[in-house]
């Protein structure tokens, strides 16, 4: 990228972040090009305190940063806010619009998503290792939250998702009975990836068996 695509870039960004800023300072393309509202405020009178440098400084203290930022503006002429400011507060205005609009439609309803993936999954990994530990009551919890134990919860849960996405156009009413469906799609699931470590379990019981029955009988 050359020094002249950099300033472009850069002039862009600027205007755009002008516009923004016009957008969120006037309410109307009326309201920029009118002169600055003159409007009384409230003073509460004190004997003490009763000087034309109080009031000032009481003044300024009302004033937001925002209030001070329009009458900055304000101070420029009428017919430069109209020629260049108002298309620029238009601009600024739609891009306010449409970054309401993606927050609303799109931005919100995918972290709704995600954080509900992320939970879902956080107890299933939760599930599956207490069952695990019931299971193999010596083994340590850092070998139970293995990467293939993660992952393997990780593609559960996501399987787990995209049936709950998809089953409401196959099955009418399904909102009546999605939790149950969850729970039962979810227990499911973890019985798979517990599959091993129960055949593992069952495997070790068996050898036990073996080694004890033989034992008595060299012990007859």
């Amino acid at each position: 990228m050359d020094k002249k695509d950099k300033v472009k870039i850069g002039l862009l960004a600027g205007l755009t972040t002008f516009s923004v800023t016009l957008g969120n300072l006037f309410d109307s393309a009326e309201e920029l090009k009118a002169n600055y509202p003159e409007t009384p405020k409230a003073v509460v009178e004190s004997i003490d305190d009763y000087s034309e440098d109080n009031l000032q400084e009481l003044e300024s203290e009302h004033d937001s940063f925002k209030e001070k930022l329009k009458k900055q503006i304000y101070r420029i002429p009428i017919k430069i806010r109209t020629i260049f400011f108002v298309p620029l507060w238009a601009l600024g205005s739609l891009l306010i619009a449409l970054g309401d609009l993606a927050i609303s439609t799109v931005v919100m309803p995918v972290l709704h998503l995600l954080l509900g993936f992320i939970i879902q999954t956080l107890i299933m990994i939760l599930v599956v290792g207490i069952c695990i530990k019931l299971l193999f009551p010596d083994m340590p919890w850092s070998k139970i939250f293995s990467k293939k134990m993660i992952i393997s919860v990780i593609i559960a849960s996501i399987i787990l998702k995209v049936l709950d996405f998809v089953l409401p156009y196959f099955i009418d009413n399904y909102r009546l009975y999605k939790n149950l469906v969850k729970f039962t799609v979810g227990l499911i699931l973890i019985g798979i990836i517990l599959k091993p470590y129960i055949k593992k379990k069952i495997k070790e019981g068996t050898q036990y068996k073996i080694v004890y029955d033989e034992n008595l009988l060299n012990e007859g």
